[in-house]
């Protein structure tokens, strides 16, 4: 489950990222690939909040990012921290 978990959220940040740099033809492909890792996410998310939604939230404020909407951006970041330390996320240090 995990490393399911893990490979929707990188996946979702690097499409993301690639999207920014892209901005060619290639952008909409990465932002649909982002938003499916975002979706799996969400599912995640209705079954454990506790563990998944400050992920979720972080895709989200990379889709806006990546859109330009800072605004919301900036909101989403801001509920992906408050979400982790409401939730007590820490680090695993291995």
């Amino acid at each position: 489950m995990v490393t399911h978990v893990n490979h929707a959220l990188y996946t979702g940040l690097l499409s993301f990222w690639v999207a920014r740099k892209s901005r060619d033809a290639q952008y909409q492909y990465w932002i649909a690939r982002g938003n499916e890792s975002k979706l799996t996410l969400k599912r995640w998310v209705q079954s454990s909040p506790w563990t998944f939604e400050n992920k979720w939230y972080l895709l989200e404020a990379e889709e806006s990012f990546s859109n330009n909407d800072y605004e919301a951006a900036k909101l989403f970041y801001k509920q992906a921290i408050s979400s982790a330390k409401f939730h007590k996320v820490r680090r695993r240090h291995e």
